[in-house]
This record gives C-alpha cells, sequence and structure tokens, in this order.
C-alpha cells in the first residue's frame, strides 16, 4: 500500500510535490498541535478557575461564618439568659410593669448594634400578658399554623434555619432567619428565640467575587448571592440543579439557563443545627475558556497568517524550482533530439544549478567523443584505404614479376638437375606465401603469422640464393600470439634481400628478431649489406615521412611507416640505421594490444 502511495507519488510534478509536503510535514501538525494546545489551555483554564473558585468558596465560607456565628452566640446565650427567662415568665398584672421590665432588657438590642451581620432579634412567647413590641411577640393562633412555627417545634431544640416570608417582617423582604425554641420546664411555658441576619450584608460579600455565588437554604431558596435577581427566589422557579436538589456536595457538570456549566456545591458547617446552609458556586464552562479561546482565536488568525504567508513563500519557491527544472528538461530534450551545441547554464550553485553544469560537460564531452569517433573512423577508413593500396602495391611492385620469372626458373633447372624434394618444397613454401598474400584483408595477425611469412619468404631465397645468403629469425614466445597489423614485417626483410644481399656474391645474412622490451615489442631487421651513406640515410628517412608517394622509391619502407603511424598513434614508426660498408637496420616499437584497448 505505502510502496503505490509512493509510486503514485512519483508521478506528481515538483510544484505539487511541494505544496502537498507543504500540508502534510507542516499544515497538518500545526492544526494537530493547535488543537492539543487549546484543548490543554482550556483544560488549564477550567483547572485554574476551579481552584480559584474553591479557594474564594472557602475564604467566603470564613466570613460567612464570621456573620452568622454572633447569631449562633445570640441564640446560645438565650438558653441561659436567666434575665430573660425572668422577663418571659413573669405574669404582668400592669402595662407600666411590663413596660419598665421591657426597658430594663437591652440584651437584643446591644447585639443588633453590635454585630453588623444581625438585622433584628425577635423572642415569640406563650405568656398572653406580655405585649408587642416588635421584639417580644406573643404566639397568636395564626402563627401556630405557620410553617416556620412547626418546624422550630419540631426541631427538638436544634438551630434552625429558613427564610421567612416578608408577611413577617417590617417591610425590608425576606431574611436568613435562625429559629430555635427556648424550654423553660419548671415554668411549664417555652419560647422561640428568631435572630434575622443582614443579607444585605451577605450579598455585599458575595458581590465581592466574580464568580456566580449563592447561599441556599435547605429548601432551595436562594437567600444571598452576588446575582440580584436571583436573590429571594427557589431554584425550581429559575432554574433546576439535581445535584442541589439531591443535596450533593462537590464539584459536577450540569446545564444551567442552556449552558454547560461547572456547580460547585461546598456546605456551609453550623452547629447543632437541624438543617444546613450550602454555598453554590456556578460558573458555565463558556466564562471558564472565554481566556483559552481568545488565546486560541488569537493563536488561529496569527497561524493562518503565517501559512498563508508560509505557502506563498512555498508556492514562490516551487515555481521558482520547477521553472529550472522545466528549463533543464527543455535543454536535455533539445540534445537527446541530437541538437549537442545547445549549452545553456542555469544561474545557481545549487543542485538544479550543478545538475546543468555537468550536463553542459556531458554534452561537451559527447561532442568531443563523437569528434574522436569520426576522426578515428576517418583514420580507419584511410588506413583500409592504404592497406587495400599497399597490398595491391605489394602483389604488383613489391612481388616483381622478374623474381617469380626468376624463382620459376631456378624451379625449372633444379628440376632437370636434382630430384623433386627440394622442388617440392619450394614450390610448398611458394604457395604458402601466396596464399598468405592473398588472403589479407587489413585486419590485425598473430605477429608469429606474421613470422611464418618471413621465413617462407627466406626459404625462397635461400633456395634461390644457395649460399650467397643466410638468415636467423628470433621470436620471443611471450609476443608470439599478440597481434599486429599484416605485412609490416615481410617488406622490410624483403627491403633487405633486395637491397642487402642480392648484389653479394657470399656471405649475405639477414637478421630478424622480435622481442618483448618494458611492455613494448620491439621488432629489428638487419642486413651485412653494402649500407648507404649519411645522405642516403637522410633521403630515405624524409621519403618515408612525406605524404607525397615518388615513383622507384622505396615504397614498402613508407606503407609499413605510415601503417604504424596511423595503427599506434604515439609510435614514431621506422627507425632506420645504417653505415655504407656495414649493412642497414629498419626496427620499429609498438605497445602490447589488447582486447581493451581496441
Amino acid at each position: 500500500m505505502i510502496k503505490a502511495i509512493w509510486r503514485q507519488f512519483n508521478h506528481i510534478k515538483i510544484r505539487q510535490k511541494l505544496i502537498i509536503s507543504f500540508f502534510v510535514v507542516v499544515f497538518v501538525p500545526l492544526l494537530i498541535v493547535g488543537g492539543v494546545l487549546t484543548a490543554e489551555l482550556r483544560k488549564t483554564a477550567l483547572n485554574n478557575t476551579i481552584e480559584q473558585t474553591t479557594a474564594d468558596m472557602a475564604r467566603i465560607k470564613t466570613r460567612v461564618s464570621e456573620v452568622i456565628t454572633p447569631a449562633i452566640n445570640v441564640v446560645n446565650y438565650a438558653l441561659v439568659d436567666q434575665r430573660l427567662k425572668d422577663l418571659v415568665t413573669t405574669e404582668y398584672t400592669s402595662i407600666y410593669e411590663l413596660v419598665q421590665a421591657y426597658s430594663h432588657y437591652n440584651t437584643f438590642d446591644n447585639s443588633e448594634r453590635l454585630y453588623t451581620g444581625i438585622s433584628t432579634i425577635r423572642f415569640f412567647v406563650e405568656n398572653e400578658t406580655m405585649l408587642n413590641n416588635w421584639q417580644f411577640i406573643p404566639l397568636s393562633e395564626e402563627m401556630r399554623k405557620s410553617a416556620w412555627y412547626k418546624a422550630a417545634h419540631n426541631s427538638r431544640g436544634l438551630l434552625l434555619w429558613h427564610y421567612k416570608e416578608a408577611a413577617m417582617e417590617k417591610g425590608e423582604g425576606n431574611q436568613l432567619t435562625l429559629t430555635r425554641i427556648v424550654h423553660y420546664p419548671n415554668d411549664d411555658t417555652y419560647g422561640i428565640i428568631d435572630v434575622e441576619l443582614n443579607t444585605k450584608y451577605l450579598n455585599w460579600i458575595l458581590a465581592q467575587e466574580v464568580v456566580p455565588l449563592m447561599i441556599i437554604d435547605a429548601d432551595h431558596h436562594v437567600v444571598a448571592g452576588n446575582q440580584q435577581e436571583l436573590i429571594g427566589t427557589q431554584l425550581s422557579e429559575t432554574m433546576i440543579i439535581p445535584v442541589l436538589v439531591e443535596e450533593k456536595e462537590g464539584i459536577f457538570r450540569e446545564t444551567v439557563f442552556d449552558e454547560p456549566s461547572h456547580v460547585m456545591v461546598d456546605p456551609i458547617l453550623l452547629e447543632n443545627s437541624a438543617n444546613d446552609l450550602r454555598l453554590v458556586a456556578v460558573i458555565s464552562d463558556s466564562d471558564i475558556v472565554e481566556d483559552a479561546d481568545r488565546l486560541s482565536r488569537t493563536g488561529f488568525v496569527i497561524m493562518l497568517i503565517s501559512m498563508s504567508v508560509a505557502l506563498v513563500l512555498i508556492y514562490g519557491f516551487a515555481h521558482l524550482i520547477s521553472t529550472r527544472i522545466a528549463e533543464l528538461s527543455k535543454h536535455i530534450h533539445q540534445v537527446t533530439e541530437g541538437n549537442l551545441t545547445v549549452n545553456h547554464e542555469i544561474q545557481g550553485q545549487d543542485e538544479i544549478g550543478e545538475l546543468s553544469h555537468q550536463f553542459n560537460l556531458m554534452t561537451l564531452s559527447i561532442q568531443a567523443l563523437l569528434a574522436e569517433i569520426e576522426q578515428h573512423n576517418h583514420e580507419k577508413r584511410e588506413l583500409e584505404t592504404k592497406q587495400s593500396t599497399m597490398k595491391f602495391k605489394m602483389l604488383a611492385s613489391q612481388i616483381h614479376p622478374h623474381f617469380l620469372f626468376n624463382t620459376l626458373e631456378t624451379i625449372r633447372m633444379e628440376a632437370s638437375i636434382k630430384g623433386e624434394k627440394d622442388l617440392a618444397h619450394v614450390v610448398k613454401k611458394l604457395g604458402k606465401l601466396l596464399r598468405h598474400s592473398i588472403e589479407m584483408t587489413g585486419e590485425l595477425i598473430p605477429i608469429k603469422q606474421e613470422i611464418e611469412m618471413v621465413e617462407a619468404y627466406l626459404d625462397i631465397q635461400k633456395f634461390r640464393f644457395k649460399d650467397r645468403l643466410t638468415y636467423n629469425v628470433t621470436l620471443d614466445e611471450r609476443v608470439a600470439m599478440v597481434e599486429i597489423p599484416p605485412l609490416v614485417i615481410q617488406p622490410l626483410v624483403e627491403n633487405a634481400v633486395i637491397h642487402g644481399i642480392q648484389h653479394r656474391r657470399e656471405g649475405g645474412q639477414v637478421f630478424v628478431n622480435a622481442h618483448l622490451f618494458q611492455e613494448e615489442i620491439n621488432v629489428e631487421i638487419r642486413d651485412n649489406g653494402p649500407g648507404m651513406t649519411d645522405e642516403q640515410l637522410r633521403k630515405i628517412s624524409s621519403f618515408i615521412t612525406k605524404e607525397e608517394e615518388e615513383p622507384g622509391q622505396r615504397i614498402g619502407l613508407k606503407n609499413v611507416h605510415e601503417r604504424l603511424r596511423l595503427v599506434y598513434k604515439q609510435s614514431p614508426g621506422l627507425q632506420i640505421d645504417s653505415l655504407l660498408d656495414e649493412g642497414m637496420s629498419v626496427s620499429f616499437s609498438i605497445p602490447v594490444i589488447t582486447d581493451s584497448d581496441r
């Protein structure tokens, strides 16, 4: 699967590859990282908000306790206040006596003045001789039927927290009230103390916080909070939060006012209470992650701008690269069509510029190679032409008709004088020599085959000149199978016989030596003929190096010299040495040609 995708990817243009690579390598990872970072920011913001709110709620609970504790102390003191007991258990006979008793009891007034968290202190009594002065209130039948009275009567002396109805107050609205029944067993009577807290002060404490906070009682009344519209309402009227209805504690995910929110519920611990109060924080998730979302939006905008700029730059780079590659491709296409003269250098020292430079060098190398091949073919054709010309000239001029005539005449005379054995030998050598001459195609032949032709020729000449000619042929076996051009040794031997031995009456010698020396084949043909003067030697050396041929000159030497120069580029050709009356030496040196050198 991956290989198939990779193969398909190889068919896409470079520009598209760069853009796709940009999206895969940069854009997608950035989106993933951005999403992860946004999630982490939201999570961190949520955790920080919860931690901060938890700390704030602990601090608020402390401040609320500071407000509630004096009210609890007032209620607890009422249980042991003897003056209060005497006041509410005395049977009064006159209003004056009652007024005097009221005026001498100032504990409630002092507590209201001393504690800002206490709004009003009431004491409801069963003493029918007492009058209502808004602190001491005789119980009526209507009061005995009220819910708060029944709850206080059934609380068995425990503290009772509730949100009293407005009809019970002096027009200040509903208040969070602490109620407790006070029994006087000896007098077989009781009273109910009612301490109303200053909810405005509680609201002020909660208003210092940014997070929506509220204090609710056991009946789910919002007795205080920093959202004015919720104060005094019941949760069932505004919002239903199951965790509050179920009286759970902790941190919960709920939907409040159609928004996902975190609800934090923390009880306010109240000693000796029949019910409790709870501090509730409702934090909308949108408020929690507002900063995180704002940072995410800012980061997204910055990332989008950066990605747009990067995309433009990538497109520009891709266009630049693809344009240069297209230019190089056009150059290559022209070369593939045979136009090797194209030489366009793409600017730059990067890989494309280096590739263009190397391609131009390759084109120049191909041109040079083609020129070299053309030169080689031209020289080969010239060599083949010279080989053919040399062959005909050798057949026409080197093997002279008088040589064939004299040889045949000698064979005829010997045949009449001697038996047929020697004649057969000479005829065999002559046939072999003629066969080699006729079969020459210009291709390289082993040096051993060339030496065999030389020996056949010398045998025939030996048969002709008798004791006037002796010869010695030496062949190094290491070079026996090395290939050389045909007819490069035999014409030199023939030249030695014709010009060096033919005019001697006796003692003519010809030496042929082919051996290996320092990775070169050295061939020398030496005779003991009349030799030549320096002037004659200079003329011959000059003649064989000229391009024009002169009739009557030593064409065999010239042909061999030119062919050696054509076949072996570095070969100097023939080297001729001679002294008058001391014979002549013709030699040449050629490299050993192997199959890899051709």
